[in-house]
């Protein structure tokens, strides 16, 4: 495989999120694993997406494109197809939005990327639609090419994203990396894209997840990471064996991550918190038990407020999000939420 590859993050760096593409750094250390050429343009870092396709050359483009940023994406898909160059749109939005991201592409892919990727590049791949099945032992994908990314940009997110709320845990002056260790959830929410696609529930070893942190503070420094699984304690063995391999291996790093309320208790939060664990994030939705039901949350308000008291005894940040807006709420169903924040 001789091909140049450039994979391009729309968007735009702000103060509410900055974090590494990691979607688009597993497709290119894929594809650098079978001798690819690859170069990331990230525009949410500052790059010029024009001028780095002018000046790199690439003979396919993999484009990402996500909902807030789908108007960049489509706009270098177009200019990527006007320099002759082989224009691939994959992420959620086009996996959802397929014919209309067909308008701007040559091909899109459906799902996760890295086999599409690489079958593309091989010419075994002519399909307008891509869909390649889920990548089952996460453990044979090799890690996230941080070295093809602005590190110096994502390291100071925390100065540069003061309003991210996947950072909140971070000392100001600190270094901070981003970790995506398990694919799909074992739940089945109405509005997550990963019930409707069907996205099997898999994740990695603890023994990578801990061999993968190392190299982000053996390379980069790194004092503090965010993980985005969907529910990093999914799975509560895998998760005490990870909480074991950073106490034993003394990382002395603090992380963050997201959760679900029927998933942690005392004793789990306190292991968290003595492996570094000082922020989780969860799903609250709504405070209204109608509205949770409707969303097939298959949780309990009561159970959201006893997350909130369980992670300030063990000394863990807790972040909520909410959903407003979704059919059948009513305006008594916002009031429950907002005396639930309130409270």
């Amino acid at each position: 495989m001789t091909k140049k590859v450039a994979l391009i993050n729309p968007g735009r760096g702000g103060r509410f999120d900055a974090h590494e593409p990691l979607q688009l750094g597993f497709i290119a250390s894929s594809l650098i694993e079978k001798g690819v050429e690859v170069k990331i343009i990230d525009e949410v870092a500052g790059d010029n997406v024009e001028l780095g396709i002018k000046d790199y050359k690439p003979d396919i483009a993999g484009i990402t494109a996500t909902t807030p940023f789908v108007e960049h994406a489509y706009r270098h898909a177009d200019f990527c197809r006007q320099q002759g160059v082989l224009t691939v749109l994959g992420g959620v939005h086009a996996t959802v939005m397929t014919e209309e991201a067909l308008r701007h592409a040559d091909i899109v892919v459906k799902g996760e990327g890295e086999q599409a990727m690489l079958d593309i590049v091989s010419g075994g791949a002519r399909e307008k639609v891509i869909t390649r099945d889920y990548i089952r032992d996460l453990d044979t994908l090799p890690p996230p090419a941080y070295q093809l990314m602005n590190m110096d940009f994502y390291l100071n997110a925390r100065e540069r994203a003061p309003y991210n709320t996947a950072l909140i845990f971070v000392p100001k002056g600190y270094k901070v990396a981003s970790m995506l260790t398990g694919r799909g959830c074992p739940y089945s929410c109405i509005f997550c894209h990963n019930t409707w696609r069907g996205m099997p529930f898999r994740f990695n070893s603890p023994e990578r997840v801990v061999r993968d942190m190392k190299y982000l503070i053996d390379t980069y420094k790194t004092q503090a990471i965010a993980f985005f699984d969907d529910d990093f304690f999914a799975n509560k063995e895998r998760a005490k064996k990870i909480f074991q391999l950073i106490r034993e291996d003394n990382l002395g790093i603090i992380w963050g991550c997201n959760c679900r309320v029927n998933t942690i208790d005392e004793q789990i939060l306190k292991e968290a918190f003595q492996a570094g664990c000082r922020q989780i994030a969860f799903g609250f939705e709504s405070g209204s038990q109608k509205m949770l039901d409707i969303m097939q949350k298959r949780t309990k308000v009561e159970e959201n407020k006893k997350a909130v008291e369980l992670c300030k005894e063990a000394g863990i940040i807790c972040v909520a999000f909410f959903i407003l807006g979704l059919p059948h709420e009513t305006k008594a169903d916002i009031q429950l939420t907002r005396k639930f924040i309130m409270e």
